[in-house]
């Protein structure tokens, strides 16, 4: 094929692909056909696809060690009750810590000077005492962790909507928090939680024990989110749980119910009970019963952890609009591989940086000391599930065609020389999208194979 190096074709036996495939599909995406959208297509190449590539035992130590030092989520419980000046003042300049610089608001119009600060000043920092005994609590819906107390939406540059400032990522339902400060106004909860600092709406956390909430998170699951998206029933008996969104990979213990006992005005019999958190009206902690209809992608588990699985659950987000730190009811592109591998047991950081440097996981770090065609020789040696970091970015490989790593991606643009003309190309995608990888530049000057920095394979135990 026109995109492919010596090094590739010498280091892989060729295989006949199922389609022909043209220099640039219809589509604007290079050495690529619809039947590449199909998971099927993908599985059928893959070596083994329904073998175990970790058992329930690996990946429950792949959790263990996330949560450690190097892992890149943080264990609450490891952190002490009693909080300093300083520690707490840190999280706040922390959360803050935005790649995106908010320039202009939601009408494109610039920012006036006194709108950051007078943000700032709500953080309250000036008043948080020199000795703070954390609180704990558990979120109650699909929230979002903001980087100041604000649900304003900012951007830096007025056709640069998919890129919100403030947006410092999500918490889902059952998620626990160390509540560590309040704003000024109130509205919001200064929290750390397991992916780090970041603001969120009060409202949106219930206060509890730390006995409680570490109790909750540590039940064993009940049912495990296995879709792209599930909601619980909906029930005007107890709004609170009424069509609560629940993200692929979210974890909920099994509620106590009996087969024939009626939960918020439905039998159980044809749904699955679970138990989620809720606010009382004074913020405090509380939990009740919710169903699930039997017929969403659920599971009693998390999936076994196999290349058709890891295919099948990537492949559910296939077209999905681009959600940076997953607004629009979706996700980005580490949220894509976090949510992914969570369906199956194992844990991810939050960003594709720390994806690539987990000491949880097992990876090949690359230098500039690293040349080309060793670093395509490591791509074509590749397994299905493998994790391709670049500077910003993490894409997983979902097989080979004719020596050519393939992945599935959450991307803005496939950028790529025409073959006819010479000259870049930039395809816009801003989805979840299957591309060669070989033939996509990181901008407008590097090939991704050039710009990686770590190759993870995620589905070996260390």
């Amino acid at each position: 094929m026109a995109f492919l190096s010596a090094a590739t074709l010498a280091s892989v036996p060729a295989r006949a692909a199922d389609v022909a495939l043209p220099a640039v599909s219809p589509a604007g995406v290079p050495a690529f056909s619809d039947a590449m959208l199909s998971p099927e297509f993908w599985i059928r190449r893959a070596a083994s696809p329904d073998a175990v590539l970790m058992n329930a035992r690996q990946t429950a130590a792949q959790r263990r060690l996330v949560y450690a030092k190097g892992g890149g989520l943080t264990d609450l419980a490891s952190i002490p009750a009693m909080l300093t000046q300083s520690q707490v003042a840190g999280w706040i300049r922390e959360a803050e810590q935005t790649p995106i610089k908010p320039v202009v608001d939601e009408a494109g119009r610039p920012l006036p000077a006194s709108l950051l600060p007078a943000l700032r000043q709500n953080t309250a920092v000036a008043q948080i005492p020199a000795k703070t005994a954390a609180r704990y609590g558990l979120s109650v819906r699909r929230t979002f962790l903001r980087a100041l107390p604000s649900a304003l939406a900012l951007y830096a540059a007025a056709d640069a909507r998919d890129y919100e400032s403030l947006q410092a990522g999500v918490l889902f339902p059952g998620e626990a928090v160390l509540i560590a400060h309040a704003s000024a106004d109130r509205q919001w909860l200064l929290v750390l939680s397991a992916q780090g600092p970041g603001w969120v709406q009060a409202g949106d956390i219930g206060i509890g024990s730390a006995d409680a909430v570490f109790a909750y998170i540590g039940q064993a699951p009940g049912r495990v989110i296995t879709g792209d998206q599930v909601r619980t029933v909906f029930t005007p008996e107890a709004p609170a749980v009424s069509r609560l969104e629940l993200d692929m990979g979210v974890s909920l213990p099994a509620a106590d119910v009996a087969p024939a006992q009626t939960v918020n005005g439905a039998s159980s019999y044809a749904s699955w009970a679970v138990r989620l958190p809720v606010r009382r009206a004074d913020g405090t902690l509380d939990f009740s019963s919710a169903l699930i209809r039997r017929s969403a992608d659920t599971a009693p588990g998390y999936l076994p952890l196999t290349r058709a699985n890891i295919i099948r659950q990537a492949f559910k987000f296939l077209g999905e609009r681009y959600g940076w730190g997953h607004q629009f009811d979706a996700r980005d592109c580490s949220g894509l591989t976090s949510e992914v591998y969570r369906s199956m047991g194992v844990f991810l950081p939050p960003n594709s940086g720390q994806q690539g440097s987990s000491a949880a996981l097992r990876h090949r770090g690359f230098t500039a000391a690293d040349s080309h065609a060793e670093r395509v020789k490591a791509l074509a040696q590749a397994q299905v599930g493998d994790l391709v970091v670049v500077p910003g970015h993490v894409l997983m490989i979902i097989g080979h065609v004719d020596g050519q790593p393939y992945v599935i991606q959450d991307v803005p643009y496939a950028v790529f020389k025409d073959p006819a003309s010479g000259q870049l190309r930039k395809t816009k995608l801003n989805q979840v999208a299957v591309t060669p990888l070989l033939p996509l530049y990181a901008d407008d000057n590097t090939l991704y194979v050039d710009a990686m920095t770590s190759l993870v394979h995620v589905a070996q135990p260390l």
